[in-house]
């Protein structure tokens, strides 16, 4: 395992107070925070962990040696285990950004209505009335008539004719000052460029190296822009050869590093018009999408992407995949220590169309005030979600295929262990899950409720963070067909391993699995000593619900929703336990009771 991917400790954070004050906000809140690092946040991963973000970005578009955030991961995984807070890296490709040149002999140039400029394909510096770019495929395949926005859009031109295949004659509609490395859109043109770039390649092997759970993928246009990536990752697994790794910890009472078939999941940045052709195939072969608003509103007019952002929303939750909001949600913090009132209701809007997470970029990278841009950032979006009345989410049908065996059940069953925590009034409603995919079903029906996501991965554990609602939970319980004593807890002395406590698992059960009860009882446990519960409080006797979905290791948990009481699977299974004792102690004496257990 890498040593940026250390096993996490649960029980550590009990021992300071002032964090688990700190805790219960956070973990009351549901929409989820995105955090980027930059040189204002990288000092202050820890005390952004307890501000509240849940996931941190890393942005490698600037980065040429990705080996220098190998220090950062493990910082970020060093203060999650501290802490026994999961926290999710994501790790941000550059993509193929076509920006200028530099100039020469100056920095900048200067863009006049009353002149035209020329554009051409070259590795050398532009000069005044010369823009330069090294990117030729933008200038072969752009005529005249079509735009090229400047600087975010700040400055838009429109090619009038060409000179050569390398050059082109630009007039000016909107001048004004041009910087060096500003960027490029040809929002007319759906450029023959592959998301995926060499540069971007290699970043993603190393982050696959470092097990992030998550890579985002920018300027994606096409569903094979998708299937390149996945490409770099089979080539990963096969030199790595992690499927003969994945789950080979001999030890049964510990949880898995990785779940089966792992690999960082692919989050698409939605940024372009192209991608909004192709959106409904690329959210079906993507893990979750993110609504990029920066590149997105140069692309397209501004007074669209509102729009798009709750189309874009609606259909993600559709196919119960995570979707982030992102750009400017609070940039005006980045200098000030309040933000505007249009920001404070963008971010509660973004929360009201029923997306996951929000994410902070320069606010928290280079700001002044990174930890009160997230403190500001949580507590806008609590007090979105306490107007639960309009919090309801429009379902669209699908727009993924069902895989027969393993997704067939899934819509029914959220939909019924939802209906069911809200009829019975539950304190919550508990999902088991191997892959995390049972909880994101159960998180876009967006119940009244917390939602447990009780897994034995500590790669899932993590990456569940972006689930609105969700809160993971680490067990040792479907690990395998071994189990500890259905009174086993976390050691005070060994927080990362579950040891048992009290009364040993009796003979009559010999420390195996035989039924769900049993692994509905060290659920239970783990949710008791867990610090999560120490902020929600679910106690003996409250009304939960348990559902889980396509569950191979344990079929008779599969595609099942129950009802119960807090604590009932315990007691049975403690009874069941003394019964073995009591039949095995009588038949060495030669009683002839020969009663099964009950």
């Amino acid at each position: 395992m890498p040593s940026g991917h250390p096993a996490p400790s649960l029980g550590q954070a009990g021992s300071e107070e002032a964090i688990a004050k700190q805790r219960k906000p956070l973990r009351s809140r549901r929409t989820k925070i995105v955090g980027t690092l930059g040189p204002a946040s990288v000092p202050k991963i820890r005390e952004l962990i307890l501000a509240g973000v849940n996931m941190f970005r890393l942005n490698f578009s600037h980065i040429k040696d990705p080996e220098t955030q190998t220090p950062i991961i493990e910082e970020i995984r060093r203060h999650s285990k501290q802490l026994g807070i999961p926290v999710a890296i994501l790790g941000d490709l550059g993509g193929p950004k076509i920006r200028c040149n530099t100039f020469q002999p100056t920095e900048t140039i200067t863009l006049d209505p009353s002149k035209p400029v020329r554009l051409r394909a070259s590795d050398e510096p532009g000069t005044d009335g010369l823009i330069t770019t090294s990117i030729r495929t933008v200038i072969k395949q752009l005529d005249p008539g079509h735009r090229v926005l400047l600087d975010d859009g700040n400055l838009i031109l429109r090619v009038k004719s060409r000179i050569s295949d390398e050059e082109l004659e630009l007039e000016v509609l909107t001048g004004g000052v041009l910087k060096s490395r500003k960027g490029i859109n040809v929002p007319d043109v759906q450029l023959d460029v592959p998301a995926l770039t060499d540069k971007d390649a290699v970043d993603a092997r190393y982050m696959f190296r470092q097990r992030l759970e998550y890579i985002a993928l920018s300027f994606v246009q096409k569903d094979q822009d998708v299937r390149d990536l996945l490409e770099v990752f089979e080539d990963c697994k096969e030199k790595e050869g992690l499927e003969h790794k994945t789950g080979s910890n001999e030890d049964l009472n510990e949880p898995d590093a990785l779940e089966p078939g792992w690999r960082p999941h692919i989050i698409l940045k939605i940024e372009t018009p192209h991608s909004l052709e192709n959106i409904d195939s690329l959210i079906e072969i993507s893990d979750g999408i993110m609504v990029a608003r920066g590149d997105l509103g140069v692309e397209v007019s501004l007074e669209r992407v509102p729009v798009i952002q709750k189309m874009l929303i609606r259909k993600t939750n559709s196919a119960n995949k995570p979707v982030i909001t992102a750009t400017q949600m609070l940039e005006s913090m980045i200098n000030s220590p309040v933000p505007t009132r249009a920001e404070v209701s963008d971010v509660a809007n973004a929360v009201l169309d029923g997306t996951d997470a929000v994410m902070l970029s320069a606010e928290c990278a280079t700001g002044k005030y990174p930890v009160e841009t997230v403190k500001m950032m949580g507590s806008i979006c609590k007090t979105a979600e306490d107007g639960e009345g309009y919090m309801q989410p429009k379902r669209l049908g699908h727009v993924y295929t069902v895989v027969a065996g393993k997704r067939e059940f899934s819509e029914p069953i959220a939909d019924a262990a939802v209906a069911a925590s809200e009829e019975a009034d539950a304190a919550a409603l508990i999902t088991i899950t191997v892959t995390g995919e049972m909880a994101s079903y159960v998180s876009k029906r967006r119940p009244n409720r917390p939602i447990l996501a009780i897994t034995s991965s500590y790669s899932v554990w993590r990456r569940l963070v972006l689930l609105y609602g969700v809160y993971p939970i680490l067990t040792s319980s479907t690990k395998s067909k071994h189990i500890t004593s259905p009174t086993a807890s976390r050691s005070a002395t060994s927080p990362d391993k579950f040891a048992p406590i009290g009364r040993p698992a009796s003979p009559g059960l010999g420390g195996i699995v035989t039924n769900t009860d049993q692994i509905y009882a060290q659920t239970e446990v783990d949710i008791s000593a867990s610090d999560v519960n120490k902020a929600l409080g679910i106690q003996q006797g409250d009304k939960v619900v348990f559902c889980a979905g396509y569950h191979m290791p344990w079929p008779g948990l599969s595609n099942s929703v129950k009802m119960a009481r807090f604590g009932d699977a315990s007691r049975v299974v403690k009874v069941r336990g003394l019964w073995g004792e009591a039949l095995e102690k009588a038949g060495k004496k030669g009683s002839p009771i020969k009663s099964e257990l009950p």
